[in-house]
């Protein structure tokens, strides 16, 4: 059991601890994104369609998120991040038996997304109650960029699985990971109640108004929202376009092998996500997240014209593209923790969740929706279309920087 007074080694211990908990929680992310193409042709859906059930994931993780991460200012959060990761298996084992098309489908797909709430930020909140205010800032990022690492083994998992073995196989394999993840904090994290504070006793777990007062906090978050829309639209539809691509180029390569390098990609975002946080520490926080937005933004243009590039080209643009994407992904959730008050964290990371995955939630009806109106999936023009829309995510993070920087100086 972790000690109550946290020694450096025991420190670290919880921190690989609730990243690997995180990791093991959240397998099931590319359960949709890699059987999507098998489910439009099964159940006849458009690609607008499809883009809700993707964004369904992020409606679930919105309806919970302000009461899950809120109850962490009055609860522990070792609670809600396993009664969470229960909820996942318990979805994914209704995908198995309920799923019937596209109903259905998104209501279990949110409650999936739901299962996140309760663990991201949550588990975030297990070592925040556990840190001091400077390991919290050098923590932070190691444990978000964690996150990219799941979206990054779950695409490897999940793509192994539909190469060889059936969707029904996929969603049972994801509910004993989320099953083991609730097991692992059960029994290696101590319970220990978050701190008290007169400031905070007259204040509802769902009252987010701190945050919304915090200016400085609220510039970070109002940027995580783009980020997320950008970084969610990218791994909702990655898979369908390098698979498209793939059947048009003379270099085909097999799905598993495209699911196996998007693992890739996705696991290399943490060391962006480090990168940036480290640099952001070192040069200026908003001036770096200036510079990362709109070098960001140039190669999603790139992405848009080069479509007809060779495949294996395009892969590695597109490697670059997530990885500049996740530059600053860290630096925001640590500048939102550095700027909230001890007795405020868990309302005002419940609102930079809220803001941050509305964004993931819009992100794949969007791009589902431009990919419908400028000719399908099988017209390039409609995929350069698709990047330049995900672009404007870290244009607008650039944007929002630029103000509230000017707003510092004065």
């Amino acid at each position: 059991m972790i000690k109550d007074n946290l020694n450096t080694s025991n420190k670290f211990f919880l921190l690989i601890l609730m990243c690997f908990s995180l990791i093991l929680s959240n397998v099931s992310f590319a359960i949709w994104p890699i059987y999507l193409v098998e489910f439009r042709d099964t159940w006849s859906l458009s690609n607008t369609d499809i883009g809700w059930i993707s964004g369904s994931y992020f409606i679930g993780y919105l309806a919970l998120t302000p009461v899950y991460v809120g109850l962490t200012d009055k609860l522990d959060a070792k609670w809600i991040f396993i009664t969470a990761s229960l909820s996942t298996s318990l979805a994914c084992v209704c995908l198995i038996f309920l799923a019937q098309g596209f109903w259905s489908t998104c209501l279990i797909w949110a409650i999936v997304g739901s299962g996140l709430a309760g663990t991201y930020m949550p588990g975030l909140q297990v070592l925040n109650s556990r840190l001091n205010n400077i390991e919290r800032v050098k923590f932070t990022p190691w444990y978000t960029s964690s996150f990219g690492i799941a979206n990054g083994i779950s695409f490897v998992i999940i793509g192994y699985i539909f190469v060889n073995y059936s969707w029904q196989f996929a969603c049972f394999s994801a509910a004993m990971s989320s099953t083991l993840a609730s097991i692992l904090v059960f029994l290696l994290v101590k319970n220990q109640k978050p701190k008290s504070s007169k400031l905070n006793t007259n204040r509802y777990f769902f009252d987010l108004r701190p945050a919304f007062q915090n200016s400085k906090a609220l510039s970070y978050i109002l940027c995580y929202g783009t980020h997320t829309y950008e970084l969610f639209a990218y791994r909702a539809w990655i898979f369908g376009f390098i698979a498209w691509s793939s059947l048009n180029s003379p270099d085909s390569i097999s799905l598993d092998l495209i699911s196996f390098i998007i693992g890739i990609i996705m696991i290399l975002g943490m060391i962006a996500s480090l990168i940036g946080a480290k640099i952001c520490l070192d040069f200026g926080r908003r001036k770096i997240l200036i510079l990362i937005g709109g070098f960001t933004f140039i190669i999603s243009i790139f992405c848009a014209i080069s479509i007809s590039l060779p495949l294996w080209y395009l892969i590695l643009l597109l490697g670059l593209y997530h990885f500049f994407i996740m530059f600053d992904s860290g630096a925001l959730t640590a500048g939102t923790v550095a700027a909230s008050q001890d007795h405020e964290r868990g309302a005002t990371l419940a609102l930079h969740s809220l803001i941050g995955f509305g964004g993931g939630a819009l992100a794949g009806p969007i791009i589902g929706l431009i990919l419908d109106l400028a000719g399908g999936s099988e017209n390039s023009l409609a995929w350069s279309f698709a990047f330049i829309t995900m672009g404007l995510g870290s244009f607008f993070v650039m944007m929002i920087q630029i103000r509230a920087k000017y707003l510092d100086d004065r």
